[in-house]
């Protein structure tokens, strides 16, 4: 009777520190239910539960959570909407039909579904008229109708107030006031690219104004798309590489800078930065948020990532390279000439693709006096030999040892293919992107 009283105890205990989303969706009786949430750049459980045969259920979550989530039924039907009351409850028949659904004690929810309708509509609109406006200011068939034209641009405009103007009036303390200008900016920095180039200073001010400390972002499920779509901008507005560059360090240093006070943000967006940016083979923005997050004495980085950032400091251009000691105890320091460094592996699908162009090349480069190394991190001996059996430059070196490897782990290799171009005496010239680009400098 104790141990059950104490269980009931502990049970009211959870309910009464916990928020509750309640509901009836009679289409999804019997079907397992959960709602997700966020946590900057990552989704988490935050409930789940079965439908019963009514079509009723109650899920229970932290009390903590404020923000955006998901509702999920087990027929892969989903809906997007706010948690920031204690208490909600949803009414509908199914969840795509959104037109059933009806939040009783949520105001913000109703706001939301409602805009998010409304935009869809006007988004609609504004791409028919943006379509429209051209073909009656420069087709002759057209050409005529200026009284039809002038209603276009007058009715885009109002549209655009009319969104504006939603906004404006939601309370000041609105979770949805706060979400929606974000969420509009990730849908349109890819149109922004493509055909509203414009508006690119804008939205480069506009992420440039941001506070990426706010704490909603912790909830928004915005914070990896805010700041991967404005990258993506800046690479694709169409200036030379080195322009963009000089962009994305800009970007990286406000965003830096405006997390110096959040050690485990700012290391958590270090880590992304690096990532994203060595994925893209963006090798100088990497450098540059490795080196300024490096020096910047107010952060403290997490080990691991410290490490990731040191191959730039460490392996910059001009430094000595490590030694690299063969099967055969032959060194890196014995090949008297330039050297391509190439770390590489069999299950590299991209590795593969890049191993006939350096064959390709090889014999040119030779003429040149450069040599190429090849360092495999493969851990399966037979994958290996298949792969890099008669290669035709003088090293391909592998002790199956995987990550492991000790050149690996020296060069701060993080993935691959990776690159370094040497001289003779293993100083660092460059880190090349490509094959293609590892040749340009060879030529030059």
């Amino acid at each position: 009777m104790k141990k059950v009283c104490i269980l009931i105890t502990l049970m009211y205990s959870v309910l009464i520190t916990a928020q509750t989303l309640t509901g009836n969706l009679k289409q999804h009786i019997g079907q397992k239910i959960t709602l997700t949430g966020f946590n900057y750049n990552k989704t988490t459980e935050l409930a789940k539960s079965t439908i019963d045969a009514a079509g009723n259920f109650t899920l229970h979550y932290s009390k903590d959570y404020k923000g955006m989530a998901i509702l999920n039924t087990q027929d892969n039907s989903n809906l997007v909407f706010v948690l920031t009351a204690p208490s909600i409850q949803l009414k509908g028949t199914h969840l795509k039909e959104t037109d059933s659904l009806q939040f009783i004690n949520s105001k913000e929810n109703t706001n939301f579904i409602k805009y998010a309708k409304d935009q869809s509509l006007r988004g609609n609109a504004l791409s028919a008229f943006a379509f429209l406006e051209p073909l009656y200011k420069n087709q002759p068939l057209f050409a005529k109708q200026k009284k039809l034209l002038k209603q276009l641009k007058k009715e885009q405009n109002r549209l655009q107030k009319e969104d504006t103007q939603f906004v404006a009036n939601l309370p000041k303390q609105s979770y949805t006031r706060w979400f929606i200008p974000y969420r509009k900016m990730v849908e349109e920095m890819p149109v922004i690219v493509r055909k509203k180039t414009a508006q690119i200073p804008s939205a480069i001010s506009f992420f440039r104004t941001t506070n990426f400390n706010h704490p909603n972002f912790k909830t928004s499920g915005l914070f990896k798309e805010l700041i991967e779509g404005h990258y993506m901008l800046l690479e694709n507005m169409g200036q030379s590489l080195d322009s963009s560059n000089v962009q994305m360090n800009l970007s990286s240093k406000y965003l830096i800078d405006n997390l110096q006070e959040n050690d485990s943000l700012l290391n958590t967006v270090a880590d992304h930065l690096y990532n994203y940016f060595e994925k893209r083979s963006l090798i100088k923005a990497s450098e540059y948020v490795s080196l300024y997050l490096l020096d910047t004495q107010q952060c403290s980085l997490k080990d691991d990532v410290a490490a990731k950032l040191e191959s730039y400091r460490k392996m910059k251009p001009g430094n000595k390279a490590p030694e690299i000691v063969f099967a055969n105890n032959k060194k890196l320091s014995d090949i008297k000439t330039h050297k391509l460094v190439v770390f590489g592996a069999s299950w590299c699908p991209h590795c593969t693709k890049e191993i006939p162009k350096l064959i390709e090349n090889y014999k040119k480069w030779k003429a040149k006096n450069v040599e190429i190394v090849y360092i495999s991190i493969d851990t399966d001996p037979a994958a290996f030999k298949k792969t890099y059996k008669n290669m035709p430059w003088q090293q391909t070196h592998c002790d199956y040892k995987g990550w492991d490897t000790q050149a690996a782990k020296e060069y701060y290799v993080t993935g691959t293919p990776t690159y370094y171009l040497l001289d003779a005496n293993n100083t660092i010239l460059v880190r090349p992107k490509t094959v293609l680009h590892a040749d340009a400098w060879i030529n030059r």
